[in-house]
Order: structure tokens, then sequence, then C-alpha cells
């Protein structure tokens, strides 16, 4: 979980002055000069007790589990074994790795340990979630919440009733965890799951642990997915099949963008392909205008400044919609239409992009029944991008 703490880049307390640098490289998303910073730090003043446990949380939020764990025997090494928070970051480390029940076991030793320990209890929460123990996981949440209130236990405690299909008491959750907060980054983070928890109950009260692959991207994201994963052919085939297929989707909606713009210069290709299989001009991102209804494409979606810049106008001129051919599940800044949910190596997709390109006006796209049904939805981002009121 994220403290409160690693916010806060200047803090009153003098001892977590250190913690100052690492800390802003985090908040600027530049994480692996952040992860350098901290291990400096930590290298320096091995005493700073929460530079261990933001530590352990950007490894984790890394995708680097194994590493956080060698973080936790580190810290055990320094605290010594009869200390509470080396088991914690130990048993989360272990949880993301999907070694549940070793997790588990840490978890609960770091609790007899300290039972006032309130990451302990959250992680615990989280640990009993992925194990599929749902009631005790929101017990264990119940008590890291009286013992420390935090956003973060709220967010997590929406996701389990959200996962259980209870819609209207999730929302009271991130509702609680939006309006606790006084920090730009979760708040948007709650902002996102209201909105995903209203998709979610929009699938007509199925359980989303129940819904289907591509109404969870739809959940999660409010974009349709057109192929679910890369398949077991060559790249190329794929994204052939991708790119006919947006053309297919765009026919079947009715939706006639009067021009198509690659998000930046790496993307010219695929906006002219897409613009001529459409019938439409290639413009650059620049010379757009709101009057266009202009779809904006990328090879892949991502944090790049081009991708968010146009995301940015396009919800400023409360119309458009855009178009990843790539997109890696779980991306924080996802496009209206994903044509493939999956991260492949640069090098591979450079390879394969060409022929993929030249290949798709041929290609006879099957768009599947389900992905129309839910760009149709009223709750798809690209409707409900026309239905928002203006950004402030």
């Amino acid at each position: 979980m994220r403290l409160t703490s690693s916010y806060s880049v200047f803090r009153f307390d003098p001892s977590e002055q250190d913690l100052a640098k690492p800390r802003w490289l985090a908040k600027e998303g530049k994480v692996a000069e952040a992860e350098g910073e901290y291990r400096r730090v930590l290298g320096r003043n091995p005493d700073l007790y929460a530079g261990w446990i933001e530590l352990s949380e950007l490894l984790r939020n890394r995708g680097h589990a194994q590493d956080a764990l060698e973080l936790a025997d580190a810290a055990e090494r320094h605290w010594g074994p009869e200390a509470a928070m080396p088991h914690a970051l130990r048993g989360a480390a272990l949880a993301q790795l999907g070694r549940l029940t070793d997790g588990l076991a840490a978890l609960q030793r770091a609790i007899e340990l300290d039972g006032g320990f309130f990451l302990a209890w959250h992680e615990y929460g989280y640990a009993c979630f992925r194990a599929g123990h749902h009631s005790e996981a929101l017990l264990a949440l119940d008590r890291a919440f009286a013992l420390e209130p935090h956003t973060d236990t709220l967010m997590l405690r929406g996701r389990i009733l959200r996962e259980g299909g209870r819609y209207d008491a999730a929302e009271v959750a991130f509702e609680g965890a939006m309006q606790a907060t006084e920090h730009d980054v979760p708040r948007r983070d709650a902002e996102r799951e209201i909105r995903a928890t209203r998709r979610a109950a929009g699938l007509g009260g199925k359980r989303l642990r129940d819904a289907t692959p591509r109404e969870r991207w739809f959940v999660h994201g409010g974009g349709v997915l057109l192929e679910e994963s890369r398949g077991e052919g060559p790249l190329a085939d794929t994204l052939a099949r991708a790119v006919a297929s947006l053309v297919a989707l765009t026919k079947e909606i009715d939706w006639r963008p009067a021009a198509v713009a690659g998000a930046s210069a790496d993307d010219r290709a695929l906006a002219e392909t897409v613009g001529a299989m459409l019938g439409v001009a290639p413009l650059a991102a620049s010379a757009l205008d709101p009057a266009d209804r202009p779809l904006i494409v990328a090879v892949r979606s991502s944090e790049r400044d081009e991708w968010t810049k146009q995301l940015d106008r396009l919800a400023r001129w409360r119309t458009g919609c855009c178009f990843a051919l790539l997109q890696r599940p779980e991306s924080p800044d996802g496009a209206d239409v994903v044509g493939v949910g999956a991260d492949p190596d640069d090098r591979e997709v450079a390879s394969e992009l060409g022929e993929a390109l030249r290949r798709a006006p041929d290609v006879a796209a099957a768009l599947a029944p389900e992905a129309l049904t839910l760009a149709q939805h009223p709750l798809a981002t690209w409707r409900q991008r026309a239905a928002a009121p203006p950004p402030r």
C-alpha cells in the first residue's frame, strides 16, 4: 500500500528529510531513479523506518516482488527477527509472487509480534483477498482502518466488495477514500475506481469474478478490447486483425471521424493505414480541430507525454476517440479501443508492424459481437466523453 507520507515530499519530521528526494522522484514517475535513491538513503541511514516500507512498495508496484523479498530479508538483518515490519514486508512480497500460504504465514507472524501494526493487517487483508478469503480480508481491513485510517485500506475494501458484486457498498468505500485524501494522486485513483464500479454494475447484475476477459477490461478502464491475446501465430497476423477490427467497429457504431492522426511521429504509419481504410485524411496531431471528431491512434498506449497530451485534448474537446494497437493490462491511461491486450517486446513490434499494416486492408475482420456490445454501452469511455461536463 502507498503510505500517505510518500505523497508528502517535504515533511516537518526532521528524521524523514533524507526521503524527500526519492519521494519526489517516485511522485514524478521516475521510479528507477527513485529506487536507486531509496537504496542510497538506506545505505547511509538504515534506521529510516519509513524508507524500508516505501522502497518495498515501490519495488512491488514495479513488479519486482523478488527484489522486495530480498529487501525484507535485509530489513530483518537490520531490525532483527522480533521486529514486525520485516515480516510484513516479506508477507506482502510473497503474496505478490503468488506464494500465498507462505505470505499469509509471514503476515500472521508480523501480527503476533505487533498486533497494532496497521500495515501488517492491511497486507494480510490483501493476501486473504488474493487467496479468495473475502470475508476474512474484509475483517482484517476493518482492523487496519481502526488502527490507522488510510485511503488505500478503503480502496482495497472497495475492490473486494466490487469483486463480490456488492457494487453499492464498493462505491461507498471509494467515495470515502476520495473524500478522505488530501493528495491528487489517490483522489484520481478513487475517482477511477468509482467509474469502474459503475461500469461493473452496468453489466446486468453479473458478479465481476464471473465476467469475461473483455468485460473485465471494459470495467477496468471503459475501453473495448478487440483481440483478447496476441494468439499463437506471428504477431503480424494479430496486429493486422486488430487494425481491420477497428475499421469494422468504427463502421458498425456509425462513428465517422473526419480526421485520423497519430499520437506521435512514431504512429504516422498506423494513422495512414487506418485513414486509408476509413477513407479519411490523415493529419498531424497538431492540425486537429474539435470539429474533426478525430480518431487518434498509437501503436502503444503509454505514459509518454504525446499520448497523455492527446487524451487531455479529447477530454477538453469532449469529442473524438483514441485507439491503441497494443496496450498492457491495467494501464492507467488506456485507450477507448484497444487492438491487442498485450505488451510484447519493442523489437518484435518494430519487426512485425510494417507487415501487419501492409496486410490489414485485405483482412476480413470478424468483429466479436461482445466487443460491439461493449462499444455501444452508455458507460464506454468514448460515449462518456461527449456526455461529461467540460474539465475545469
